[in-house]
């Protein structure tokens, strides 16, 4: 809820240290009848003080402009001094304490005070004379600018940026002002263009194979042109392996196998393998070999065999060790 001019405030004075009362509307009055000026307009004061709508008592500081001369001030203006006539562009200001006016002549109409301002294009006012709103007009062409003869000189709306120039796909605000570094990007391509007249302007991929392999930088004028090196997850140039690094195992872009080195390696595998090992024949004592495949590496099967100690005659007997009886 919204305070009321008859809300009561509770203050202590520090003079006796008893508690008081304080209206809203006295504490407002107070605070603005504190010294200050503050400008109301202008009055003439050949007419009484109602007649410009100004209610007395004032408040304390209230400043207006005399409008006209005044060759006889009317009754209703108490002037402090007794001042009897006034001239356009004086002031008078009101004193709370006496309950009359200061009359301050100028001896100008248009002296001490701002009471007009007037814009000089590009900046315009909105012809307000007490508060008046002061803006700059934003720059324009010739074109734009011939509808109201005020000329095309004005503030800048924007600074262009790289998406506002782009080729084929700017979009060419004409309100945004191209900055040197854009400038300079197309001074490059024209220049470019003056060496080798009739030649590459620019220089792109489409990128068609969606591998990015291609790293091109700038695209116009001096254009650099990089091929990545591949990588586990990107794409780009390799080298061959030589002989060391295959020996070594060595891994990464730069130790490549070609189909020589595969070949190689295919050649040096067995025409025929051994898939499994399993005890069978004809006349043979069953259990006597165990067979255990003890290990994967590399994907090949390590398999051990050996003979049942139960199964096993020594065929050196000497080496046997003596019989306790």
């Amino acid at each position: 809820m919204a305070l009321q001019d008859s809300d009561l405030f509770v203050v202590q004075s520090q003079t006796d240290n008893q508690l008081y009362k304080l209206r809203l509307d006295a504490l407002v009055s107070e605070i603005e009848g504190q010294a200050g000026v503050n400008f109301r307009g202008s009055v003439d004061l050949n007419n009484p003080p109602a007649s410009s709508g100004v209610t007395l008592p004032a408040q304390n500081g209230d400043l207006y402009m005399v409008e006209s001369d005044a060759a006889t001030i009317d009754a209703g203006w108490v002037m402090q001094n007794s001042e009897t006539s006034a001239t356009i562009g004086d002031r008078i200001i009101y004193e709370g304490d006496t309950s009359d006016w200061i009359l301050i002549s100028t001896g100008s109409p248009n002296a001490g005070t701002v009471t007009d301002v007037i814009g000089s294009l590009p900046i315009k006012s909105d012809g307000n004379s007490v508060t008046p709103v002061i803006s700059i007009r934003e720059a324009r062409t010739t074109t734009a600018a011939a509808g109201d003869s005020e000329g095309t000189d004005g503030a800048i709306h924007r600074l262009a940026e790289a998406a506002d120039v782009a080729a084929t796909t700017g979009t060419a605000d004409p309100r945004s002002v191209v900055t040197a570094d854009l400038l300079k990007a197309t001074n490059d391509i024209v220049n470019g263009l003056a060496l080798s007249p009739g030649g590459v302007t620019t220089v792109t991929t489409t990128d068609a194979n969606s591998n990015a392999a291609l790293d091109i930088s700038p695209t116009a004028g001096n254009v650099v042109i990089e091929l990545k090196t591949a990588a586990t997850d990107a794409y780009g140039v390799v080298q061959i392996a030589n002989a060391s690094a295959i020996t070594a195992g060595t891994a990464g872009p730069s130790a490549v196998v070609d189909a020589s080195h595969l070949k190689d390696a295919i050649d040096a595998l067995p025409d025929e393998a051994i898939d499994s090992i399993t005890e069978g024949g004809t006349d043979i004592v069953a259990g006597a070999l165990e067979i255990q495949e003890t290990a994967v590496t590399d994907g090949k099967k390590q398999v051990t065999i050996g003979v049942n100690e139960e199964t096993f005659c020594p065929f050196d007997f000497s080496a046997l060790p003596d019989i306790t009886i």
